[in-house]
């Protein structure tokens, strides 16, 4: 199903029974990303999926946007469905949103899961420095002719697993990053699960135990031998979590 949110097409699918669960995928995924968990969550909840805009099937926004761009268009989706007081579930970037909202208008949710979620800044990384080494070497030793000095960045971001060249939204990815959400974890007072993969490599363990105890009222579940998509890699025990915590 579509519907219109400040000015932007946004697909969202609606399946099963019980509490409003709302759910949030990471960047550059869709709704599809759910689906192994939904399977095991859909008779306990009424799950509303959304395509966060310029993923999925939802339209791409007209300019770059902020967290808080993405927090207020899920904040007016919640409102226009007139879904009362949900769960709302955010993976990495998703969670990203999640902490934004609740931290922003924490009335209309009742509670929030986040799972691996991105958004705590870290000291810089060797990767990230490397594709900073890499950008400058292709800008200024590699011909820009044929597009080749575009498809060598490419190939480097690909190499790296960087989200950062990630169709036409790099101008919102860069922002996304540099935004610290240590403080929006501070002012969450809403009941808090964090589940989180031992061994994500994405965003590691250690970010999920810090948002734990910048999160007043929160739990931390670890799945052991899982990385950064526990729905999908293991569903079965991350929908255990989640109905236990509802």
């Amino acid at each position: 199903m579509y519907t219109t949110i400040k000015n932007q097409q946004v697909y969202f699918q609606k399946v099963g029974l019980g509490k409003d669960l709302v759910l949030l995928h990471g960047w550059g995924t869709d709704v599809s990303s759910f689906w192994p968990s939904i399977e095991v969550l859909k008779n306990h909840f009424t799950i509303w999926l959304i395509d966060l805009p310029g993923m999925g099937r939802s339209q791409p926004p007209k300019k770059s946007w902020t967290i808080s761009d993405y927090a207020r268009l899920v904040e007016e989706f919640i409102l226009q469905q007139k879904i009362k007081k949900p769960i709302l579930l955010g993976h990495s970037f998703g969670g990203r949103i999640t902490i934004k909202l609740a931290s922003l208008n924490p009335k209309i949710l009742g509670r929030i899961i986040l799972e691996d979620s991105a958004g705590l800044s870290r000291k810089k990384g060797i990767k990230n420095t490397l594709l900073k080494i890499f950008t400058k070497i292709t800008k200024y030793l590699i011909p820009d002719i044929f597009n080749l000095r575009e498809r060598v960045k490419i190939r480097i971001y690909q190499i790296l697993k960087s989200d950062y060249k990630r169709g036409a939204l790099r101008e919102t990815f860069l922002k996304t990053i540099q935004e610290d959400l240590s403080s929006d974890c501070q002012k969450i007072s809403l009941d808090t699960l964090i589940i989180w993969g031992e061994e994500d490599q994405s965003t590691p363990l250690k970010d999920g135990k810090r948002m734990y105890q910048l999160i007043k009222n929160s739990k931390l579940a670890i799945l052991e031998g899982v990385g950064h998509t526990p729905h999908i890699k293991d569903p079965e025990r991350f929908s255990y979590y989640v109905k236990d915590f509802a």
